[in-house]
């Protein structure tokens, strides 16, 4: 690992400029790391751009330098590529092509890979996240993180861990957040931005979703679907269901939850949850999409039936599997 952190390090220090960027409907780790990485740069005098196909959630506002993501890049001759949480390109969705004219590629991430790109490849699928890897390789490279470079780092390993409350909390994740606490990273902040400030809307979107729960096989299986009709009914934007899937795991019966979200008209984004023991990300590989064993996502268009009967036939399956 240490060789590979100083192969990264000679590869940032020789870019000419460079872009990072992360996937689609960023999260706190995703828009944490890249941040972090954006500050490192900076104290390297390396001009750097980062892109993403959606702005950071309302949630995530508060990170220190948030107002540099943006959905295009300000110059155009980045020589390197680094992409962050990410383990298929095409999750990039509209920043890909802005990574076109970089000579090299590098991924750090955490996620099991079904895709390899990059011409460099710092990933760990044992990681809780990305963040930790970031964290990792500053700490090696002896970078100064500053206590807006730990609120960043903080913030992808908390948000990735559900708060330390998920089973991919490791004692690394946990002592590397007490040395960016020791840092200036700011846990309290982190809580109440993330976890504890929702608006009425979301509370109103909630509200439909369990009602709309169904429960199956033996009530080891609940899914909910939220229509378009449902975010306009409650101002919501699907930002706005951020965490929902965990109230339907949370049922003590439950064994596997889905959450489907009808995004635009015909076009559905599914979140998956599993306890111990149920590999969901196979589910969502089986659709076109990816993430961890026990949490992961894909898209799919179509009718609510269609998406129904392409998604349920996979989820028995994986329930049948233990």
């Amino acid at each position: 690992m240490k060789r590979i952190h100083r192969t990264l390090l000679s590869r940032l220090s020789k870019a000419k400029a460079v872009l990072i960027g992360t996937h689609k409907n960023p999260d706190g780790d995703a828009i944490g790391s890249a941040l972090a990485l954006a500050r490192f740069l900076d104290s390297l005098g390396k001009p750097c751009d980062v892109v993403c196909h959606n702005q950071p959630p309302s949630n995530l506002r508060f990170l220190p330098g948030v107002d540099r993501v943006r959905s295009a890049p300000q110059r155009q001759d980045h020589d390197l590529g680094v992409v962050v949480d990410l383990e298929s390109v095409e999750r990039l969705g509209d920043a890909a092509p802005h990574f076109a004219g970089c000579r090299q590629i590098v991924v750090i991430d955490h996620h099991v890979p079904h895709e390899e790109p990059g011409d460099l490849r710092l990933v760990d699928p044992s990681a809780p996240a990305t963040a930790v890897l970031m964290t990792r390789f500053l700490f090696d490279v002896r970078a100064r993180i500053d206590p807006d470079t730990a609120q960043c780092l903080l913030t992808g390993i908390v948000t990735d861990t559900g708060g330390f409350r998920f089973r991919n909390t490791t004692p690394e994740a946990l002592h590397l957040a007490a040395k960016l606490l020791e840092l200036g990273g700011d846990i309290a902040a982190i809580n109440s931005h993330v976890f504890e400030s929702k608006p009425v809307s979301f509370v109103r979107l909630l509200g439909i979703m369990l009602a709309k729960m169904q429960l199956e096989m033996d009530d080891r299986l609940c899914y909910a679907v939220l229509e378009h009709k449902d975010f306009e009914l409650t101002d919501s934007t699907d930002e706005a269901t951020e965490g929902f899937v965990n109230h339907l795991l949370s049922i003590e019966t439950v064994q596997i939850a889905a959450l489907l979200r009808e995004h635009t008209p015909g076009r559905w984004r599914i979140s998956l949850r599993s306890k111990e023991g149920y590999d969901v990300a196979a589910v969502a590989r089986a659709l076109g999409g990816g993430g961890h064993r026990n949490a992961a996502g894909c898209s799919v268009e179509g009718t609510e039936e269609e998406a129904l009967s392409r998604l349920r036939p996979e989820l028995q399956k994986c329930l049948e599997s233990c």
